[in-house]
């Protein structure tokens, strides 16, 4: 009671200033823009949703900036609560502004704006935003060009990532090349590889919180962008006086293509297209200055078509065709409101759903008889239902408050097939869960530059079998020494929905299997000591981390399996009680302001994993350990018009298990004659024991950007090379008894001894690209004369 009364006694005391800040022209939010007081040598910065909170014990002034904006100074001169919609006006860059009070980087946490993404080279030429994150240290791939995710060890069903604030379960297209945000609507990255505030839970590495735009209130403009591999459009604007609009769509060109080439080719006997589509939306509404609707939806899809060809002279006809489609549906639906001047909440529904489905048709005739016929359907999903309700307090000027509830209502289908063959539809069961948690964080400031953020996050999982509550606690320290910072951090975290992962094919091998009767929750403890700091005013940002982690009870595959599919049930393929650790070092310089910026990156981590049915029960290397991680990125813009970027990426070859001899092998069944064939097979040595090329490359791009009259972009070309030296890097190795590129098969034994060699398949040489970006306005479109200039052009003589 005492403590009570005294925190009281001093929340009467204090002026709580709350507000947001925004872009004057367009009404977007701006976030990580800067609050200071100059007498009082303290600020803040707003949050994702562009939102600020602070506390002061006196009148004072206060500064407001942004980079790229006019700053803007308001005046405090009643001791009374105070609420602030702030509009900054785009200007020019700041130059030589110190902030000195700035937010303090967030340890284990990367942030990076589009500004950033657009500035990395990439493989089709246009922006992508998983790629852009393997920038940073601890940040690995799976394999050349792929936009997977490897954080500390983890695996790429070990990420949670989040639109908007929320989950999306599929984020990758065309076999892991492409992720499936759109950079067009994107407004802002941050990445957490550890440390996780209690607010987020439910998957073991990372988590991706990815914030959309909202639509302009200005006017109703837009943008169409083209490259190598889609084309994609924008459109955005205002509803009335207090909503916006913005919807983007992006669709691939080379399915088309594939199509149309592989129906003139003689040589070729089939048919086939493969393609993909994203389709977003946001719209909002402002109907006072505390209060704000949101309605986001998402639909995204990659599907891949094969059809056999006909010999038009023949008499016999085959009817084959092959199709697979997978992807994601999400709708939410937000609320923001601020209820006063240190208490700010939001509530979400949201719906998510993924699915995997194949179709394969067989028919072959003879003289148009119907001689065999073959239907095989294999589907797959998950899908969930969540509401979450999110809460900001801050009592004090020392204490800072989140706290809030999650609900997901989740349903399961491993696996469900039917086969014509039996005439039978295989219903494996479906699965009905439910995930609960609370959570409380806080952060106090305990005076002489030390601070906490102590946290805990209680999760419930219902399935089918009982599962205790899970306490999952959350504790970080710091300490600040003027511009620098460490801090140390633990955490706890389970994960209850296991994904099966399949690399090494176009088509979606991603399935989703609950915890449960068959598979016991996942879960990690990672221990993390931090430094970062700021030189030369704020011009040079610095950071290294050390960090160990364990992780218990994962799941994979057993040995001989690599899919779901088959007449038995899935629980019989996959088995859980894996172990593993890794732990590493991260280091980071980032260069923020002059002619030239960028940054650099290091990274050294050592990954295991044991399982009792894998490799005998023995610790091995995991099969993404990559040990010794690389990059850096330069920026320069010569000027307003011409701009240069450079990326050099560098990773320790992945681990494979080596072929250290051959053996005869018989069949399981005999052949026609009653007698048993023999095979060559492969004998492999200890598992992971081998590695792979190192993995290195180095990407450039120039932008040129056409501007108008008030300075403003209307359309940009942006050439890019990939793999500028023409690095040979390996996708993966096989074994082959010549360098025909054939992959090895096993083939009945005939008594040649041929001595297999090992290879290397290199699929990405250097490739240069290009795309183009053109913005307008409805009006602009309107009146545009192009039209009537041409068809006055056409009929020039009938004047």
């Amino acid at each position: 009671m005492v403590v009570v009364f005294g925190i009281t006694q001093d929340v009467f005391s204090q002026i709580h200033i709350s507000g947001f800040i925004s872009d004057s022209l367009t009404g977007e939010k701006l976030i990580g823009a800067n609050i200071y007081i100059p007498q009082l040598q303290k600020g803040v910065v707003t949050d994702n949703d562009g939102y600020f909170s602070m506390i002061i014990q006196e009148k004072a002034d206060i500064n407001i900036s942004f980079t790229g904006y006019d700053s803007k100074s308001i005046k405090v001169n009643e001791p009374m609560n105070k609420q602030f919609h702030i509009r900054l006006t785009p200007g020019k860059e700041l130059e030589g502004v110190v902030i000195r009070a700035t937010k303090r980087a967030t340890p284990n946490m990367n942030k990076m704006t589009m500004k950033e993404v657009l500035s990395i080279p990439s493989l089709t030429g246009k922006p992508d935003v998983l790629k852009s994150l393997h920038m940073f240290p601890g940040i690995q791939t799976q394999s050349e060009a792929s936009a997977l995710l490897l954080v500390r060890g983890g695996s790429p069903g070990e990420n949670l990532y989040l639109f908007d604030n929320v989950p999306v379960i599929y984020v990758n297209h065309l076999g892991g090349f492409m992720s499936v945000f759109n950079p067009d609507i994107i407004n802002n990255i941050e990445l957490y590889k550890g440390g996780f505030p209690a607010k987020y839970g439910g998957k073991l590495s990372s988590v991706v919180d990815i914030t959309q735009k909202e639509g302009t209130r200005a006017k109703h403009q837009g943008s169409f962008s083209i490259g190598v591999t889609d084309a994609s459009l924008l459109l955005e604007g205002p509803i009335g006086d207090k909503a916006t609009y913005i919807f983007t769509g992006r669709k691939t060109l080379f399915d088309f293509l594939m199509l149309g080439a592989t129906a003139l080719s003689d040589g070729n006997g089939s048919l086939f297209a493969y393609g993909f589509h994203d389709f977003n939306g946001k719209i909002s509404w402002r109907p006072n200055m505390k209060n704000s609707l949101h309605l986001n939806f998402y639909q995204g899809d990659d599907y891949f078509n094969y059809w056999i060809k006909n010999n038009e002279y023949s008499t016999e006809e085959n009817k084959n065709r092959i199709n697979t489609s997978w992807g994601n549906w999400l709708g939410s639906l937000h609320w923001k409101g601020v209820f006063n001047s240190n208490l700010f909440a939001e509530n979400v529904v949201s719906f998510t759903r993924y699915r995997l489905k194949n179709n394969q048709e067989s028919a072959y005739y003879w003289a148009d008889t119907l001689a065999y016929s073959y239907d095989n359907q294999f589907h797959s999903h998950l899908q969930d239902i969540s509401w979450q309700s999110n809460w900001k307090y801050n009592p004090t000027e020392f204490w800072n408050i989140k706290f809030g509830l999650k609900t997901s209502f989740q349903e399961f289908l491993p696996s469900e097939e039917y086969s014509s063959n039996d005439n039978t539809l295989r219903e494996f069961p479906s699965y009905n869960t439910n995930e609960t948690a609370l959570y409380l964080d806080n952060n106090i400031k305990l005076g002489a530059g030390f601070s906490a953020d102590a946290g805990l996050r209680v999760v419930k999982f219902f399935t089918d079998t009982e599962i205790p509550i899970k306490l999952e606690p959350r504790l970080s320290l710091h300490k600040q020494f003027g511009n620098q910072e460490i801090s140390m951090s633990y955490m706890q975290t389970n994960q209850f929905a296991q994904l099966l992962f399949t690399p090494g094919s176009i088509a979606s091998n991603e399935v989703w299997v609950p915890s449960g009767r068959y598979v016991t929750p996942s879960s990690t403890e990672q221990y993390t000591l931090n430094w970062n700091g700021s030189f030369a005013n704020g011009g040079y940002q610095a950071e290294a981390s050390i960090y160990y982690k364990t992780l218990d009870n994962l799941t994979t595959f057993r040995e001989g399996f690599s899919s779901l599919r088959g007449s038995a049930y899935w629980n019989t393929k996959v088995a859980s009680g894996g172990t593993g650790t890794s732990y590493g070092l991260e280091t980071m310089l980032k260069k923020t302001s002059g002619d030239w910026t960028g940054f650099v990156s290091y990274g050294w981590s050592k990954t295991t994993r044991q399982f009792p049915f894998l490799n005998n029960g023995e610790i091995y290397p995991y099969e993404y350990d990559r040990p010794h991680t690389a990059s850096f990125n330069i920026r320069h813009n010569f000027s307003s018009r011409y701009s240069f970027s450079a990326s050099w990426v560098y990773q320790t070859g992945t681990p494979y298990t080596p072929v250290i001899g051959k053996q005869l092998t018989a069949s399981l069944y005999p052949n026609d004659n009653g007698e048993y064939d023999y095979y060559e097979a492969l004998i492999y040595g200890d598992r992971n024991s081998e590695r792979m090329r190192d993995y290195h490359r180095l990407d450039v791009a120039l932008t040129v950007n056409n501007r108008n009259a008030e300075g403003k972009v209307k359309s940009a070309w942006t050439f890019s090379i990939y793999n500028l030296y023409n690095r040979k890097n390996p996708t993966y190795y096989y074994y082959n008894t010549n360098n025909t590129g054939e992959i090895y098969n096993p083939s009945t034994y005939t008594g040649s001894n041929q001595d297999y060699t090992l290879r290397q398949l290199s699929l990405f040489p250097i490739i240069p690209a290009v795309s183009y970006k053109y913005y307008f306005d409805v009006k602009g479109v309107k009146d545009w004369t192009f039209p009537k200039r041409l068809r006055d052009w056409l009929y020039y003589e009938n004047k």
